[in-house]
């Protein structure tokens, strides 16, 4: 439980060498962690201060019994180091050490590294209990840092899918539209040697479509930000949402938040709402086409309101699951967790209402009743 308790892996690792020192009562214990060229990359330790470990001075190389752990995977239980004939003896500063248990890391048929212990107490040598207790330490040792490794493997798979993904939607859409606009400049090029009139049309074209450019770019890193995990002030959490969507794309956007405003809300239902804002916005940004969008945030008779509305291109309606964008079910799936209701509403050219109203006095009566 103790070690489970951590999840970083050089805690984990940190716990588990004091932990062997404890349970079989020695003075010194380490643990050493091979690199992929069989190196020895970490070195953990517990018994001796970090002042006397620096005045040892470099680490371990594998050479003495600590050799023998690493190259032959076989379990040490020696009761006088200095007369075993493999022993490379000890560096300056290094304290006396004479009893050793060592038990090597095994993780999947390879050696990765191996826990040891030095000076048992209360008796001459370490016995078969201790070796027994060292080896599920070991184990232990070995599944926390291939875990580690899976976790770091899956981390860089992660990355290169959405680096994958951010180069190809740059090439769909970003790229693509530079492209054009540069032929537009070329052909303006080409007109005002021929006929310069005709250049003008042809260079407003390109600056309103480098325009629509920067807008998609800005669009594009608004859709990249960061999940929000909790929000401690929704207004303000609102607010900033809004202050966003304005620098990121030129829309007009504005907040208008019933002050003071006081819902009731938990937490959780402060965090839905935001994410319910979080994701109309970011429709309107991806989709709309608008100029301008206005969120409100109100909160009277026993409800909260919240609603996005925009100027922009508007949609068909879809029967509710049918067919219906992701955003909008994410949207609808909130909303309905929440016990709330959501109402949308949209037509061509006429711009996007969401509002979603959200029953608070009566279910906290109820609740209390």
């Amino acid at each position: 439980m103790s070690l489970a308790s951590e999840l970083s892996l050089p805690a984990v690792l940190q716990k588990l060498v004091d932990l062997a020192g404890e349970l079989v009562s020695c003075r010194y214990s380490a643990l050493s962690v091979l690199g992929s060229q069989g190196e020895i990359e970490q070195f953990l330790f517990s018994g001796i201060t970090q002042a006397q470990r620096e005045r040892i001075g470099d680490l371990p190389r594998g050479r003495g019994l600590l050799g023998v752990l690493l190259r032959e995977g076989s379990t040490l239980r020696i009761q006088d180091i200095s007369k075993d004939p493999r022993s490379a003896g000890f560096p300056p500063h290094h304290p006396p050490m004479r009893s050793l248990l060592g038990v090597p890391v095994i993780s999947r048929g390879r050696i990765i590294g191996n826990l040891y212990l030095t000076e048992k107490q209360g008796a001459v040598a370490f016995d078969e209990m201790d070796e027994e207790i060292v080896r599920l330490l070991a184990t232990q040792a070995a599944i926390a840092i291939r875990n580690a490794e899976l976790y770091a493997a899956e981390e860089s798979l992660a990355r290169l899918e959405e680096r994958e993904r951010i180069a190809m939607d740059l090439h769909d859409g970003v790229i693509q539209s530079v492209y054009a606009v540069a032929l537009h400049i070329e052909d303006c090029a080409e007109r005002l040697q021929e006929a310069p009139q005709e250049a003008k049309p042809v260079l407003d074209k390109a600056m309103d479509d480098l325009h629509q450019v920067i807008k998609d770019i800005r669009s594009y890193i608004f859709d990249l930000r960061p999940r929000v995990s909790e929000v401690a002030d929704l207004p303000e959490a609102l607010r900033q949402l809004v202050d966003e969507v304005r620098v990121n794309t030129l829309i007009d956007a504005k907040a208008e938040i019933a002050e003071p405003f006081d819902g009731g809300l938990s937490d959780d239902e402060a965090l839905a709402l935001f994410h319910v804002a979080q994701e109309a916005l970011n429709n309107v940004t991806k989709h709309s086409r608008a100029s301008a969008v206005r969120l409100k945030l109100d909160a009277s008779d026993g409800q909260v309101m919240l609603e996005i509305q925009d100027n922009g291109t508007g949609f068909e309606m879809q029967e509710e699951g049918s067919g219906e964008k992701h955003g909008v079910r994410n949207m609808r799936d909130r909303a309905r967790a929440l016990g709330a209701s959501l109402f949308l509403d949209s037509q061509l050219g006429e711009g996007t209402i969401v509002r979603l109203e959200l029953p608070v006095g009566q279910r906290r009566g109820r609740a209390h009743g």
